[in-house]
């Protein structure tokens, strides 16, 4: 044991070190060429790379469960093989989801919960593998075979979680109920209020027509969740409030002036135009109630 102790203190060691490097090497290649900005170039990388280590985890577990019934030498070294993989696809993920977060745009809990679950992975990945080196080295002991063992289980569970927050911020809380039955939505989304309510009358014309077009094409980047642009529309505040634009979203009364009409109406390729390219465009019915309903003064209550 005091071999696995010394193995796990040297790897987190580098582990840290290489992070510091990494992390000191982009920023000086930022300001070497032309103020090229490499973290943010890296940064959606992180969402190319996050299934390296899950798909990697997973196989380890049922090679792992195979083994177990049916051991053999050779199944052995493929294991570490695979655990060696996912240590370092985890510290690679890891370090771009770090990249990925400096970016801004997502509710800070649900990031914060989500960047230690991550980190988590990254350190019990990385944990795992090398506990695998020390059980297996020699005669296996069954406190280290059954420690390792237990760091696969927990690594699978926080993957699970990591990558449901992931989920959650990427794509908002609702995803995965959306197209469920109405029993189940209405079960799961009961009580869920933006803190402090959000300051709208469900029963006037924004609750009725306007609301429902915002949640079903906005909310999922401007949502509770996910502000991008630092622009949230699922509150009155937050509706009426200049994100990183500095432009007025709504100007009450005039919707020709209104920034939010403005990327609703500009083309798909315009840089502006929102929703993105990839996702559903409010109709031409949609632009034009929104249009009707700032006209009217952009009324949230009755």
């Amino acid at each position: 044991m005091d071999a696995l102790v010394r193995s796990s203190i040297a790897i987190n060691f580098l582990l840290v070190a290489f992070g510091s490097e990494a992390v000191a090497a982009a920023e000086s290649a930022s300001t070497a060429i032309d103020g090229f900005n490499w973290r943010a170039f890296l940064a959606p990388f992180h969402t190319v790379t996050l299934h390296l280590p899950i798909g990697f985890v997973l196989m380890a577990v049922i090679l792992e469960t195979y083994h177990f019934f049916k051991p053999s030498a050779p199944l052995r070294s493929a294991i570490g093989l695979v655990l060696l993989c996912s240590a370092l696809s985890a510290v690679l993920v890891v370090m771009l989801g770090v990249f990925r977060a400096e970016g801004g745009g997502y509710e800070a809990g649900a990031l914060d919960e989500h960047r230690w679950f991550g980190i988590a992975v990254g350190v019990v990945t990385v944990i795992a593998a090398l506990v695998h080196v020390v059980a297996f080295r020699k005669t296996p002991r069954f406190l280290t075979v059954s420690f390792y063992r237990f760091l696969l289980v927990a690594d699978m569970v926080l993957l699970s979680l990591a990558g449901h927050g992931g989920g959650n911020l990427t794509h908002g809380s609702k995803y995965l109920t959306e197209n469920a039955p109405d029993w189940v939505r209405k079960w799961v989304e009961r009580g869920d209020v933006p803190e402090g309510g959000s300051g709208m009358d469900s029963t006037s014309e924004y609750g009725r027509v306007i609301q429902p077009i915002f949640e079903a094409k906005c909310y999922q980047c401007h949502g509770p969740e996910k502000q991008k642009g630092d622009y949230r529309m699922d509150t009155v505040e937050g509706l009426t409030a200049a994100g990183e634009s500095e432009r007025d979203p709504i100007v009450k009364g005039n919707a020709l002036e209104s920034y939010l009409v403005e990327t609703i109406t500009v083309p798909d390729d315009d840089d502006v135009a929102m929703p993105p390219d990839g996702k559903d465009r409010l109709t031409p019915e949609e632009v034009l109630a929104i249009m009707r309903w700032i006209w009217a003064g952009a009324k949230t209550g009755s």
